[in-house]
């Protein structure tokens, strides 16, 4: 066994397969996952160490491993998704995209590399497509176990209706942070600003890259929302509250849970796999 658990709480509650969803999200040493029932109740939620890098059959093995463990089977899910983390990326008003174009989008912008396939998401809540590329043996590792799987992009995942609603009347930046790096959302009055990953060695250069988009986007902080998720601990979070007024946990969609022992998990870890 090369894969390893390190979080797995589950729920008791019986639901049917159908009434299901799963969302996977890759992390830089595998990914976490969540079940959800389409009342918006979090059945499981976990987290798993594996080698995303390993050849294609180990891979699947580890995938088919973890989803086991969890009890998770792979037919009759009403819906599945893949969030993969990339930082090669364009977003394409849908009035304006052509679907034939979409090597074309993105090579404007850089290098495709020979082993990454591309991809398009498609956003109903701001209705723009965003393209994108993402390793193709990790992708199809994930499409063999888990037939019909979405593939999505994890700055689609961070626009949705939940982080617009809360931009209405004033602005709002939402960070995900994830080790070296950290993703970037700039909403406001309901509208995309920015959407960019940045190179963030540590908390310092994180919190710089926040300031200078409230310089450059003209951002009123009396006004302003900072949301966190992902690699935020007390002292991060203390450290956001010297530089700006309101900061605030993301912990995505706002899901009922099932189980107490859920009541202690810090969500917003999770929060691109319950959003």
């Amino acid at each position: 066994m090369s894969y390893k658990i390190n979080t797995l709480v589950q729920s008791d509650k019986d639901v049917a397969q159908y009434e299901k969803r799963l969302s996977i999200c890759l992390t830089p040493n595998g990914f976490s996952f969540s079940v959800s029932d389409i009342l918006d109740q979090l059945l499981v939620i976990g987290q798993a160490e594996c080698n995303l890098q390993a050849p294609i059959a180990e891979l699947m093995a580890d995938i088919k491993g973890v989803l086991g463990e969890a009890q998770i089977y792979p037919y009759g899910l009403k819906e599945t998704e893949l969030i993969t983390i990339s930082n090669q990326f364009v977003w394409i008003p849908q009035h304006l995209y052509d679907d034939s174009m979409q090597r074309t989008y993105l090579e404007t912008l850089c290098k495709i590399q020979p082993t990454y396939s591309i991809h398009t998401d498609y956003n109903k809540d701001i209705k723009a497509n965003i393209v994108f590329s993402a390793d193709n043996n990790i992708v199809s590792a994930f499409k063999i176990v888990l037939p019909g799987i979405k593939i999505r992009c994890q700055h689609s995942k961070m626009v949705n209706s939940i982080v617009l609603e809360n931009s209405d009347q004033k602005s709002m930046i939402l960070i995900e942070m994830r080790g070296k790096e950290s993703d970037f959302t700039v909403v406001c009055n309901k509208k995309l600003l920015l959407s960019n990953t940045y190179d963030c060695a540590n908390i310092d250069e994180t919190i710089f890259y926040a300031l200078s988009l409230t310089k450059q986007l003209h951002l009123e902080d009396s006004r302003m929302m900072v949301a966190l998720c992902g690699d935020v601990d007390r002292d991060v979070f203390s450290t956001f509250r010297h530089y700006f007024d309101s900061v605030v946990l993301y912990t995505g969609r706002p899901l009922t849970l099932t189980v107490p022992e859920m009541q202690h998990i810090h969500t917003y870890q999770y929060a691109l796999v319950i959003s």
